[in-house]
C-alpha cells in the first residue's frame, strides 16, 4: 500500500510541474481564528463562478486530507492505547512487587513471633536444678520465722 502511494505521488510530482515566484514582500500574520467560521461547501463546475471568497480545493485534495486525517486519528488512538496498556503493566508490576514484599514481612514477622514463643515457653517450662530445693528450703524458713514471731509476740 505504501509503495503505490508512494509511486502514485512521483508520478504527479514528474507530470505537473509548479513553479514558484518570490516575493519582495514579507508575509503578513492572519488575524487568530474566531468561533464565527464560514463553514460553507459548494460544488462548481469549470468555469463556474464562485459564490464566495475562499481556497479552493479538488476533490482529491479533500479526499487526501481525509486520509491524512483518518491517519493521524487511527495513530493517535493506537498511541493513546499503547500508553494506557503500557501503564497498566506497570501498575500491575508495582501491585505484585507490593504483594510479594507484604508476603515477605509478614514471614519475617511470622518467624520473629515464632522464636519469641519458643523462647517464652523455654524459659518458662526450663528451671535449673537448685530453684525448687532452695523453693522449699526459702518457704519453711519464712514460714518458721513467722510462727517464732508470732510466739513472741503473744507471749510479751
Amino acid at each position: 500500500m505504501n509503495k503505490l502511494i508512494s509511486l502514485m505521488v512521483a508520478f504527479s510530482l514528474l507530470v505537473t510541474s509548479t513553479s514558484a515566484h518570490a516575493e519582495d514582500q514579507t508575509p503578513t500574520v492572519p488575524p487568530p481564528l474566531s468561533l464565527n467560521l464560514d463553514l460553507r461547501v459548494t460544488s462548481l463546475t469549470l468555469g463556474d463562478k464562485a459564490p464566495y471568497n475562499g481556497i479552493l480545493f479538488t476533490t482529491d485534495a479533500i479526499t487526501k486530507m481525509q486520509y491524512d486525517h483518518s491517519l493521524e486519528l487511527s495513530l493517535l488512538k493506537n498511541t493513546h492505547v499503547f500508553d494506557l496498556k503500557k501503564f497498566e503493566l506497570r501498575l500491575e508490576a508495582e501491585k505484585s512487587l507490593r504483594a510479594s514484599e507484604k508476603k515477605m514481612y509478614e514471614t519475617i514477622l511470622d518467624s520473629r513471633l515464632n522464636r519469641i514463643h519458643k523462647l517464652e515457653d523455654m524459659i518458662l517450662s526450663e528451671r535449673p536444678d537448685w530453684v525448687l530445693p532452695v523453693a522449699i528450703l526459702s518457704s519453711f524458713l519464712v514460714g518458721a520465722g513467722i510462727t517464732v514471731g508470732i510466739t513472741y509476740a503473744v507471749n510479751q
